[in-house]
């Protein structure tokens, strides 16, 4: 017997509607539908949800059908594929952060600076779209008021530690009166990338790199 008939015999032996199954599991009563006419599955995590609804163990869900399980195991794949590059990327941005402090305490210079600040960045944006807890860091009052410290802490460590070099960055009249207009336009892109770094992007890596093994390993 296929999964989709397991869930409609299910159901009906719970003597619920699809409507009843949709509000518990907190989706819409199409998607009941498409699961039990076989155009779509349900994820691992509804899977339990959906068990705990209807009292019945996964097993028995899933019993003689081939197909779904097929389907999980390519999920699985994926998932591991994605827990692989999401702690390349970790170890990448934590790197690229540290290395980035260094440079900035010991006045390495400008070129290697904007590397960096760029490789950051790029690491960054792609930990925040691609990390998908997010939602697993504020469930408690404790928890949401942690986030906000530490959010606090980062943002006025950077400031304090940037901001002058920041200032320090900017040209004077006379080097703008005596520079050219590509050298400019260069320093003014490089002075944007390092001010947007220091003042949004170290903070969020400070965050992820705290925040993504804590609440993995708490």
């Amino acid at each position: 017997m296929k999964f989709a008939d397991n869930l409609k015999i299910v159901r009906k032996q719970r003597q619920m509607t699809q409507e009843d199954v949709a509000t518990k599991l907190h989706v819409s009563r199409k998607t009941i539908s498409s699961w039990e006419n076989e155009r779509s599955y349900p994820d691992i995590g509804m899977l339990v949800k959906i068990s705990e609804v209807y009292t019945l163990s996964i097993d028995r869900l899933l019993k003689e059908d081939l197909g779904m399980l097929k389907h999980y195991e390519a999920q699985t794949v994926v998932n591991q594929r994605h827990a692989h590059l999401l702690a390349g990327g970790y170890y990448v941005m934590v790197g690229a952060l540290f290395v980035s402090y260094l440079i900035t305490l010991l006045g390495w210079g400008k070129a290697p600076d904007s590397v960096i600040e760029i490789l950051l960045i790029a690491m960054t944006l792609t930990m925040i779209m691609n990390y998908d807890d997010f939602d697993q860091w504020t469930v408690t009052s404790r928890q949401k008021y942690g986030l906000l410290a530490l959010v606090l802490i980062a943002v006025s460590l950077n400031l304090a530690l940037v901001f002058p070099k920041l200032i320090a960055g900017l040209p004077t009249s006379s080097q703008l009166a005596h520079s050219s207009t590509p050298f400019l336009a260069g320093e003014a892109v490089g002075y944007m990338v390092r001010g947007v770094s220091a003042l949004f992007i170290r903070p969020a890596a400070c965050v992820l790199a705290i925040g993504i093994p804590w609440h993995q390993y708490r």
